[in-house]
């Protein structure tokens, strides 16, 4: 097998032609995954790239395809395990494919986040895929008719125009957890919210009350509202527990707010689940080491990001428009120690 001159600090398609004694174009059909490449040729060329070390030159095969061979992701809190969850999930489905991702975090100072997305798109990337929370539907529509790019959204069951939706069944989460605190003796049901979100805490909030009230005779659950993480959903659930010491159930927003709770539980004496059973949202690792193991409404991060992954990328490779599509994401309520 022939090896490259010396002096090449770094191989080219020509030099891996030469190897395999093809030529260029047909490396780059092996590049591409063409169908049209005989087994044997196609072994011959993948031992010269291995054997030469080479790495394809992405400019040029964007030049090719005519795509940057990027798509952007805009998390809320790139500290959060679901956000990094789905993060990951798009990243592993991305390299499959021959793509990369340019991740950032959604800035709401930056025009309620419109100013992040517009900066991916100076990127040149091929598509976004994002986390909407603040943002209003109105304004997530006029950003996706004047992007050129498809969009996803991964969260928020609205239907816009020109995005896909990707989220988790509210109602259905909702009725799973409230069935299961009725069914456990739990009747007098508080829940923690995020004051940060509008949006997807309107819909958990209006699922949830809906559940509630239609499974406990009418009555309104008593909410308290902070920042979803764990020190603030503590300061929420004491709160909230002060103000109803009657309550039996706590529902929290997501997973830190609930591991929040259970430590507001253990500060007021209260035992878990005896005294107050304890719910979350996300199903985080973390959930199952708490004392107890926290009982949550799993969502499927991973499965979520390959659905954003895979739309963003039959939009680009069959060049149609995105339509107002909505993807309601099934729940399971994992159910453990705290209820």
């Amino acid at each position: 097998m022939k090896r490259r001159p010396n002096g090449v600090s770094r191989p080219t398609i020509v030099d891996v032609a030469d190897v395999a004694n093809v030529s260029r174009q047909t490396v780059s059909r092996v590049l591409a995954d063409h169908p049209r490449v005989a087994p044997a040729t196609r072994l011959r060329v993948e031992a010269a790239i291995e054997d030469l070390g080479y790495r394809p030159n992405r400019m040029a095969r964007a030049l090719v395809t005519r795509t940057s061979l990027t798509f952007g992701f805009a998390a809320v809190d790139m500290r959060d395990l679901h956000f990094g969850d789905t993060c990951a999930g798009m990243q592993a489905e991305a390299r499959k494919h021959g793509y990369y991702l340019v991740v950032t975090k959604l800035d709401f100072e930056d025009d309620r986040g419109v100013g992040t997305l517009e900066t991916l798109l100076t990127l040149g990337v091929d598509g976004i895929a994002f986390f909407p929370s603040f943002m209003e539907d109105t304004e997530i529509e006029l950003f996706a008719s004047t992007s050129g790019c498809p969009v996803v959204m991964i969260g928020r069951g609205s239907k816009i125009p020109h995005v896909v939706s990707i989220a988790l069944d509210e109602t259905a989460a909702a009725d799973l957890i409230v069935d299961h605190l009725v069914q456990s003796g739990k009747r007098r049901i508080g829940v923690l919210m995020n004051e940060m979100y509008p949006k997807i805490v309107h819909d958990r909030f209006v699922a949830l009350g809906r559940a509630i009230t239609s499974r406990t005779d009418g009555v309104e659950p008593p909410v308290e509202a902070d920042y979803p993480q764990i020190s603030h959903g503590r300061d929420a659930a004491t709160t909230l527990l002060q103000r109803r010491p009657d309550l039996d159930a706590i529902v929290g927003f997501n997973d830190t707010m609930a591991m929040g709770a259970l430590l507001a539980c253990h500060d007021l004496g209260l035992r878990v689940p005896e005294d107050v059973a304890i719910v979350g949202y996300d199903g985080i690792p973390f959930g199952a080491i708490t004392s107890p193991p926290l009982t949550t409404i799993v969502q499927d991060s991973i499965g979520m990001a390959d659905a954003a992954f895979k739309a963003l990328l039959s939009c680009v490779q069959d060049g149609t428009p995105v339509e107002g599509e909505v993807v309601l994401w099934r729940p399971e309520l994992l159910i453990r120690g705290s209820t």
